[in-house]
């Protein structure tokens, strides 16, 4: 089976257009979140998502969002990316937007996985991630391999070196940090060898 490839912090029209020359995505995402580097405003992820050809999933990624900030961006997106946020709230917000939810699940040590049942019936995607969130830093991936559900997202530490053994895990790879020469930059040359590597494995 091909790579389902999720790109994560896009924040230039540039790299957009890369992307969707090469081909080979099938997610992009937007974040939300102050602290990083990658955060947009919503007058900016207008501008960015407005490009996104229909064919690509636009995911908005947002930490312990209020209701009232969904409300606001929602009509952008196709999923909502939620990190830090009760089984309760989360299904709140599915709620208000009509969207499909990528629960992500922050992996500090092998018992966090688990958390993911809390969310079963409420999510329509998992995403695995190291708990420094979009930096570069992985996690023990040997601590997925008893997940009870069969399609879930990869992150945390994916990059064009370790992308093989990623798929040997998962089939849904995210990735952020590792296309970046600087945090929140991406490189053009990095996501075209990426988006070329997925494309020949």
């Amino acid at each position: 089976m091909p790579i389902e490839l999720k790109i994560c912090g896009i924040n230039s029209e540039k790299i957009i257009n890369t992307i969707v020359q090469v081909g080979g995505c099938k997610y992009l995402g937007f974040i939300f979140y102050p602290p990083s580097p990658r955060n947009l405003s919503i007058e900016q992820s207008k501008k960015l998502t407005s490009v996104v050809p229909d064919y690509i999933k636009k995911v908005a990624v947002i930490v312990k969002p209020e209701n009232s900030f969904v409300e606001k961006i929602k009509d952008q997106f196709d999923y909502l990316q939620v990190y830090n946020s009760s089984p309760a709230k989360v299904k709140e917000l599915k709620l208000i937007s009509n969207k499909k939810i990528i629960q992500a699940i922050k992996i500090n040590k092998k018992e966090d996985v688990n958390l993911y049942k809390e969310y079963i019936g409420i999510a329509d995607e998992f995403l695995f991630d190291s708990p420094a969130m979009e930096k570069s830093s992985s996690f023990d991936w040997d601590y997925l391999k008893n997940i009870e559900i069969k399609r879930w997202f990869l992150a945390g530490g994916v990059n064009i070196n370790n992308l093989e053994k990623a798929k040997n895990i998962t089939q849904k790879i995210d990735i952020s940090s590792g296309l970046e020469d600087n945090p929140g930059k991406k490189s053009v040359q990095k996501v075209l060898d990426f988006l070329l590597k997925v494309k020949n494995l």
